[in-house]
C-alpha cells in the first residue's frame, strides 16, 4: 500500500515508485492501491497473484481495522468446507464496503468492536465458522473435525473465551476439550 511508505517519502514519489515498479514487472497492481510482489512458482513457470485473503489483510491494515474471516472464507480456513469461496466475506470494524479483486469479491461487514476485540483471531473465527453453518448443522462430526485442528492450548483458548458467549457456542466448546481430551 502506498501509505506502508508515507513516513520515508512523499505520495507523489510514492506513487511514482509504485506505479513504475509495476510497469516493470518488479511489482503486480492487484488492485487500485494495492501492489504486492508476485510469487514465483518454478514448477509452473508462472507468477501466482496474493490471494483474496492477503489484500483483504492489507486493506484492513491501511485502513487500521480489524477483521475476521466469515461465512464461506471461515469455512474454507477452517477445513470445513473445501470449495473456494468466489466471495470472501469478513466482519470488520469498519464499514461495510466492498472491492472487486480478479473474479473474487471481498466484502466487508461492519461490526461492534466488542465482537472483534475480546477474544482472539482463531476464537473469532471459529465463531464465524460456527454461525456460517448454523447451530442446527453443527453436530458430532463437526466438533472433532475443528478439534483435529486446534491444538490443546488453542481449545483452551476459545474454551475460556466462549464462556459468555451463546449458549450453544459454549456448548460446542465443551465438546472439543471432551474430543480433545482436554
Amino acid at each position: 500500500m502506498p501509505s506502508d511508505f508515507h513516513d520515508i517519502a512523499s505520495v507523489d514519489n510514492t506513487n511514482a515508485v509504485l506505479s513504475r515498479m509495476a510497469r516493470r514487472g518488479d511489482i503486480m497492481r492487484a488492485m487500485r492501491g494495492v501492489y504486492a510482489k508476485p510469487k514465483h512458482v518454478n514448477a509452473l513457470g508462472v507468477d501466482v497473484p496474493p490471494s483474496p485473503d492477503a489484500i483483504a489483510h492489507a486493506i484492513a491494515r491501511n485502513n487500521r481495522w480489524i477483521i475476521v474471516p466469515s461465512g464461506d472464507a471461515a469455512l474454507n480456513r477452517l477445513g470445513l468446507d473445501v470449495q473456494v469461496p468466489a466471495v470472501y466475506e469478513y466482519v470488520s470494524s469498519g464499514p461495510y464496503k466492498s472491492y472487486g479483486y480478479g473474479r473474487f469479491k471481498i466484502v466487508m461487514k461492519h461490526r461492534a468492536n466488542r465482537d472483534l476485540l475480546d477474544c482472539s483471531p482463531l476464537t473469532c473465527l471459529v465463531i464465524q465458522a460456527l454461525k456460517a453453518l448454523g447451530k442446527d448443522a453443527v453436530d458430532d462430526q463437526v466438533v472433532h473435525r475443528v478439534a483435529e485442528r486446534l491444538s490443546t492450548d488453542e481449545i483452551d483458548t476459545f474454551y475460556d473465551e466462549t464462556r459468555g458467549s451463546t449458549a450453544w457456542i459454549f456448548e460446542f466448546a465443551k465438546k472439543m476439550r471432551e474430543a480433545k481430551g482436554c
